[in-house]
C-alpha cells in the first residue's frame, strides 16, 4: 500500500478520535454530570455510546445547527470509509467504435463508499481525500469556536492541538 494512503488513513482516524474527544467534552459541559470523570470515561466511551448517538444528543441539546450536524454525519461516514474500505484501482477499457483496433485503458484510484441509500459506490480517491479534508477543517473550526466561546474545560486536551492538525 502506498505511503500516502497510510498517512491519509492514519491521520483521518486520529483526527476523528480527537474530534470525538472534544464532542465528549462539549456534551459533558452541557449535561454537567455529578461525576465528570466517570461520565467521560464510562458513559461517553465509544464502546458504550456510538458517535451517531452522540450526534443525536447534540441535536437534542441544540448545540450545533443543522448544517453542522450534517457535516458531523458526513464526517462519520467518511471515517467509516477509511476504516472499512481499501483504496483500489478501477480500470475502464474503451474500444473505439470507429477504429476497433484502438483500445483505451483508463486506470483510476477509487475507494468504496456507501451512499445515503445504502448503495456502495466507487468514488475517486483523490477527490474523496480533498473533500474530506475540507469537511474536516470546517468541523475543526466550528468545534474550536464552540469550545473557546463557551470556555469549556478541555482537561488539558488543548483545542489548539486540534486546530494545528488542519
Amino acid at each position: 500500500m502506498n505511503q500516502d494512503i497510510y498517512f491519509n488513513l492514519g491521520k483521518s482516524i486520529h483526527i476523528f478520535n480527537e474530534i470525538e474527544l472534544f464532542i465528549n467534552l462539549i456534551l459533558t459541559h452541557n449535561i454537567k454530570p455529578k461525576d465528570e470523570e466517570f461520565f467521560l470515561d464510562y458513559i461517553l466511551n465509544t464502546s458504550v455510546i456510538s458517535f451517531g448517538a452522540k450526534i443525536k444528543i447534540l441535536i437534542n441539546l441544540n448545540i450545533f445547527n443543522k448544517i453542522q450536524i450534517q457535516k458531523l454525519r458526513n464526517y462519520s461516514s467518511n471515517r467509516n470509509v477509511f476504516a472499512h474500505s481499501n483504496k483500489t484501482y478501477h480500470i475502464e477499457i474503451e474500444v473505439d467504435e470507429i477504429e476497433p483496433k484502438i483500445i483505451n485503458i483508463n486506470e483510476t484510484d477509487v475507494i468504496l463508499k456507501t451512499n445515503s441509500e445504502g448503495k456502495i459506490t466507487k468514488v475517486n480517491y483523490s477527490e474523496f481525500i480533498k473533500k474530506h479534508i475540507i469537511l474536516q477543517n470546517d468541523i475543526i473550526d466550528f468545534i474550536a469556536d464552540y469550545v473557546n466561546s463557551n470556555n469549556i474545560d478541555t482537561h488539558y486536551n488543548h483545542i489548539e492541538n486540534l486546530i494545528n492538525e488542519k
